[in-house]
């Protein structure tokens, strides 16, 4: 009988081990988010008891567009699609996540409804707050609300700037672009495993057939080799008169 007692608590005691190595690990993860930057160890760990950790396997979907608000999120470990849905069932990416940011930040701060649909790329860890004990913590904590006003200003920036590529530039100057982007000014391949035309298009608002077409110009005019395997940028200048823009300085 002591045994299986000793067994017992031996058993809860890894438990607890493990749920505080988990999170002292949730803390330091949290405190590299923007938002969170400056707080101590003990609101960092306030704020880590208040919300919970999901993992969400690859082709998952974490939250639906227009549903009731699913809170928000710290993704730790992945990759996410954050999506909007045309009436036909068009998928246009809005966004895309990579560890450690926060995401849903404007449903957790308003109360509505998800804004766009988020997609799990890879298997993903992510950390989840709802909106009432988000609400809770920006009262005890105002730097963690007043950390998501440059965030948010940055990502209105961003959207700002869709809204001009979509207007003002063709297709073939933001597949050019979005070429550009992803090789890194042509200083990578870009893996079509990685990337289909599907995605390509989603990237750019559209569908997968001018895509295509916009490819297969620049292949011909030798600004880009591709294989099936692989998209490489032979001339970075050229594509970025294409695009109509300087040489990029990087992915963001």
């Amino acid at each position: 009988m002591r045994l299986d007692r000793g067994r017992a608590n031996s058993s809860v005691l890894a438990d607890e081990r493990c749920a505080l190595v988990m999170a002292l690990d949730l803390v330091a993860r949290l405190g590299r988010v923007r938002h969170f930057q400056g707080l101590s160890a003990d609101a960092l760990r306030a704020i880590v008891d208040a919300g919970q950790v999901v993992r969400f396997p690859a082709g998952a979907t974490i939250f639906a567009e227009d549903e009731p608000c699913a809170g928000m999120f710290v993704l730790l470990s992945g990759r996410v699609n954050l999506c909007k849905l045309g009436p036909n069932g068009h998928e246009q990416i809005i966004s895309v996540i990579e560890p450690v940011i926060m995401f849903n930040e404007v449903a957790v701060l308003d109360g509505g409804p998800n804004p766009v649909m988020a997609l799990a790329v890879d298997d993903c860890l992510t950390w989840n707050i709802s909106y009432t004990a988000f609400h809770s913590i920006i009262r005890q904590y105002p730097a963690v609300g007043l950390g998501l006003l440059p965030v948010l200003a940055a990502r209105n920036r961003s959207l700002i700037a869709r809204y001009e590529d979509m207007s003002y530039l063709s297709i073939l100057a933001r597949t050019a672009k979005m070429l550009l982007l992803w090789s890194d000014n042509g200083r990578r391949p870009i893996d079509r495993k990685e990337h289909s035309l599907d995605e390509m298009a989603a990237h750019i608002g559209t569908v997968r057939e001018p895509v295509s077409r916009a490819i297969r110009t620049l292949r011909e005019s030798g600004i880009i080799t591709c294989t099936r395997v692989q998209i490489v940028v032979s001339q970075p200048e050229a594509l970025a008169r294409q695009a109509h823009v300087e040489l990029l300085k990087g992915r963001s």
